[in-house]
């Protein structure tokens, strides 16, 4: 009886315990919709002058799934914030599209997110976002609550326990 030889070398390579590398986990739909988004704040250059870390973008979005607001703040290696704004169309078709894909997995009759908060840090490449299908006014700045909302927006991706 003949014996392959790639089976003779997958033979011994078991039997010394050494395995073939397991394959490549594929990303998520999920995680590459939201590298998308990420992708697009990076290319955009804003704000400009600013060596910033991380990111909070709030977008508002209307009933038909377009971008019809946004605001944030970009952080620095000291924490310190610089507002931002990211209306611009690549990045605005990316929000969309994120926002299009969750309505198609949700449920029936959901009508879909109208806010979203999306925060990235561009060192760890670690993302986060959080939805509102409700309240229009959920993360909204005002001049009450502009320190207390700059500090609670701060990403915090930079180490494996968010801090």
């Amino acid at each position: 009886m003949k014996f392959p030889f790639s089976r003779f070398l997958t033979a011994a390579i078991t039997a010394v315990g050494m395995v073939a590398p397991a394959p490549a986990q594929p990303v998520s739909q999920n995680m590459e919709l939201m590298g998308a988004i990420a992708r697009e704040i990076v290319n955009s250059g804003e704000p400009q002058g600013i060596d910033w870390v991380e990111v909070s973008a709030i977008f508002s979005i209307d009933a038909d799934g377009d971008v019809n607001g946004s605001y944030g703040y970009v952080y620095d290696a000291r924490g310190q914030a610089h507002a931002a704004a990211f209306l611009e169309d690549p990045i605005e078709r990316e929000v969309k599209a994120y926002r299009d894909w969750l309505l198609h997995k949700g449920r029936k009759g959901d009508k879909g997110i109208i806010k979203m908060l999306f925060q990235f840090n561009r060192q760890t490449r670690r993302v986060r976002a959080d939805f509102e299908y409700e309240d229009p006014r959920r993360w909204q700045v005002t001049p009450a609550n502009l320190d207390a909302r700059v500090r609670e927006l701060r990403p915090r991706l930079g180490a494996a326990d968010g801090k």
